[in-house]
């Protein structure tokens, strides 16, 4: 009788450590999922304001990449703005999160272009059909005194980066 409750123990603590390893169907994505729902190339418009002044719009392109864990890396086209001023802004490491209606993006901006340090940060959504992107960044190139907005507005599709 001993030997039968052992061999019962055993087979109730394997049991139990399969059952502790097991993936749980949740419905949700895990965070590489969540980054990859994202992912893709999108063409749209950037309004570019300061203080609440327009500086101009302009068609341009918006790469998300699935970077690693829950996080993506967006890179915009080039844009001309304000006079001269060529600027490519990235955002490395930003956070993806599901929502119910989509997912939320938010990170930093920290990064060189031309020779142009830039600062700030970006936030919006991504539909969790692609059809509709709405990224706000907040950003100051130089010691520029006062930040700038950009909107990144895509109604179309974006294309899955594979």
């Amino acid at each position: 009788m001993k030997k039968f409750f052992t061999t019962l123990a055993a087979a109730a603590a394997i049991s139990m450590a399969l059952t502790a390893c097991e993936e749980k169907d949740n419905g949700g994505n895990s965070g590489t999922e969540t980054a990859r729902a994202v992912a893709g190339t999108y063409n749209g418009t950037f309004e570019m304001s300061v203080m609440g002044n327009s500086q101009g719009s302009s068609d341009i392109g918006c790469t998300i990449s699935a970077a690693s864990g829950n996080t993506v890396d967006i890179v915009l086209d080039e844009v001309q703005g304000m006079g001269n001023m060529t600027i490519i802004l990235k955002a490395d490491g930003a956070t993806v999160t599901e929502t119910d209606d989509g997912y939320s993006v938010s990170g930093n901006i920290d990064t060189v272009s031309g020779e142009t340090s830039i600062t700030g940060s970006v936030s919006g959504i991504i539909t969790k059909d692609k059809s509709s992107v709405s990224l706000t960044f907040e950003f100051k190139p130089g010691a520029m005194p006062m930040s700038i907005t950009g909107i990144f507005t895509c109604p179309a599709s974006g294309t899955d980066e594979n």
